[in-house]
C-alpha cells in the first residue's frame, strides 16, 4: 500500500472506530466518564477516540474485548454488525431500558466462576453415525462411539481467563479412551493435552474450540481443521456446586462414512467413566426411543381376520387364498405407514428431566478416581 492508501485507512478506521465507541457508550446508557471508569481508562482518552482525534490502541482494544465480548476486528472495520443492528431495532420497536442489569448483560462477558467449573476431562458418549441416513442394524458394542473433551482455563495477556475446548472423537475403545483420560488428567495446558493426542498419534481425531454459556445452556463450537465443525448445547444446570460432572445435550456434525451428511443426534458427557455395558449405555443415549403400543391395530387386525376367514356366509363374498394375502398384506402395509407417521420423529429435544436423569447416572454409575 501507498502512503495516501494508509493514511486514507486510518481515516476510514478513525470515523468507524469513533461511531462504533459512541453507539457502544449509547446503547449502554451510560455517559462517557461512568465509561472510562468501568474500563479504568482515562477520559481524555475516551473523548479522543469518541471524538475522532485518534485511533485507539491495542490495550483499549483488548479492554473492550474483554468487558464486553467485542469483536475487534469487527470493532475497527464496520458499523454495521447484526448484533448491533438488532438490538438497535429492538430498542426502538419494544422500548427496551437500555439502563437495565438485563440489557447490559447482553453484553458483558460471562462470569469466569460460571465458566471455571466447567474446566477438566470428560468422557464422551455418542452413535456412530457411519451408516447411510440412520438405517443402522448395529448392535450396542459396534454402535456407540467413545470420546474425550477437555476444557481449560487459559491466561490472556490483559489477565482475564478464556476457555479453550480440546475434543477428541470418534474411538471405538473404551479401554484405550480411560487410558487416554489418565494421561489427560496429569495434563496443565492445551499445549500439553494436544501433545498428548498427537503422541498417541490421534491427530486426525482432534477438535478445538472454544465454549461460551447463556443463563441457561453452555455452547461448545468446535472444528477439525477445515473438514469439519460441530456445535454442542447442553444444559446449564441451576447448581451452585464447584464442579460441573457431566450432562446430556445435542451435537451438530458432519458424518463419517460413505457420504458425509448433516447430523444432529445426542451426546453424553462425564466426568467419570460409567460403570456400564455398551447395551445400557446405548439405551440411555436413545432418549426419544418409541414406546409404541398396538392396542387398536391388533383390534383392527382381528376384525379383518373374522370377515376373511369366518365371514363368507354373511358378507355374501368367497375369498381365495391369494386374495386374502393381498387383502391382509396392504392392510398391514396401510397399518404400518400410519403407525410409522403418526410415531415419526420430526425433532428430538432433551429436556431437562433427561438432563438430570443422565445426572443421577454419574453419580450412580462413574467410576471416581482422584483428581
Amino acid at each position: 500500500m501507498s502512503r495516501q492508501e494508509f493514511e486514507t485507512l486510518d481515516e476510514r478506521i478513525i470515523e468507524t472506530t469513533s461511531a462504533n465507541l459512541c453507539h457502544l457508550i449509547e446503547r449502554l446508557s451510560t455517559t462517557r466518564e461512568r465509561f472510562a471508569d468501568r474500563l479504568d481508562y482515562p477520559i481524555d482518552i475516551i473523548n479522543d477516540y469518541c471524538d475522532g482525534k485518534a485511533i485507539p490502541d491495542y490495550k483499549f482494544l483488548l479492554a473492550l474485548k474483554d468487558k464486553f465480548e467485542i469483536s475487534i476486528d469487527e470493532f475497527l472495520t464496520r458499523t454495521d454488525s447484526p448484533e448491533d443492528i438488532y438490538f438497535e431495532k429492538m430498542r426502538e420497536q419494544s422500548g427496551i431500558n437500555t439502563s437495565s442489569d438485563e440489557f447490559r448483560g447482553q453484553f458483558e462477558s460471562e462470569s469466569p466462576e460460571e465458566l471455571s467449573r466447567l474446566c477438566g476431562n470428560f468422557f464422551c458418549y455418542y452413535l456412530d453415525t457411519e451408516n447411510y441416513k440412520g438405517k443402522d442394524m448395529n448392535p450396542a458394542d459396534a454402535a456407540m462411539n467413545y470420546g474425550l473433551l477437555s476444557i481449560i482455563e487459559t491466561g490472556t495477556v490483559t489477565g482475564k481467563p478464556t476457555y479453550d475446548c480440546v475434543a477428541m472423537l470418534g474411538k471405538k475403545d473404551r479401554e484405550l479412551i480411560r487410558k487416554i483420560k489418565k494421561n489427560l488428567d496429569g495434563c496443565k495446558s492445551i499445549d500439553e493435552i494436544i501433545g498428548c493426542l498427537t503422541d498417541e498419534h490421534l491427530s486426525k481425531y482432534i477438535y478445538y474450540g472454544k465454549i461460551r454459556t447463556s443463563s441457561d445452556h453452555y455452547y461448545l463450537s468446535l472444528a477439525h481443521e477445515n473438514e469439519d465443525k460441530i456445535a454442542i448445547i447442553l444444559h446449564r444446570p441451576n447448581s451452585r456446586k464447584p464442579k460441573y460432572i457431566g450432562g446430556i445435550g445435542t451435537v451438530n456434525s458432519v458424518s463419517r462414512g460413505r457420504q458425509h451428511m448433516p447430523t444432529v443426534q445426542f451426546v453424553g458427557f462425564s466426568r467419570y467413566a460409567l460403570n456400564m455395558s455398551e447395551e445400557d449405555i446405548y439405551h440411555t443415549m436413545l432418549l426419544n426411543y418409541p414406546n409404541y403400543h398396538a392396542t387398536q391395530e391388533t383390534e383392527e387386525m382381528i376384525r379383518t381376520f373374522k370377515n376373511l376367514y369366518m365371514n363368507d356366509e354373511n358378507t355374501g363374498f368367497s375369498f381365495t387364498e391369494s386374495q386374502r394375502q393381498i387383502l391382509i398384506q396392504s392392510n398391514i402395509e396401510r397399518i404400518i405407514k400410519e403407525s410409522l407417521t403418526r410415531n415419526l420423529m420430526r425433532y428430538a429435544k432433551v429436556s431437562e428431566v433427561d438432563d438430570d436423569d443422565w445426572y443421577h447416572i454419574i453419580k450412580y454409575y462413574g467410576i471416581k478416581t482422584e483428581e
